[in-house]
């Protein structure tokens, strides 16, 4: 994998987060009209958000001033 700064990495982490959030409230849309190109989308974000985890664990593990993972995805954004 090519290596990213620290801040492209968090940025990117937070973006993909965002994007299954949507992908899946637009799931749960009556409104919905290719629910089969969403979930395929949904998938893609989904190992895309998990490889980022990964990689962002373990630049944390490695020393990298980060915040910790919980704080930037499941903090109450409201």
């Amino acid at each position: 994998m090519p290596n990213i700064d620290t801040d492209t990495l968090l940025i990117s982490l937070q973006s993909v987060y965002e994007s299954v959030n949507r992908f899946e409230s637009l799931l749960k849309s009556e409104t919905l009209s290719d629910p089969e190109n969403i979930t395929e989308l949904l998938l893609s974000y989904d190992e895309a958000l998990k490889a980022l985890k990964s990689t962002y664990l373990k630049e944390i593990n490695s020393g990298a001033n980060l915040p910790p993972i919980e704080s930037i995805l499941y903090a109450d954004k409201s």
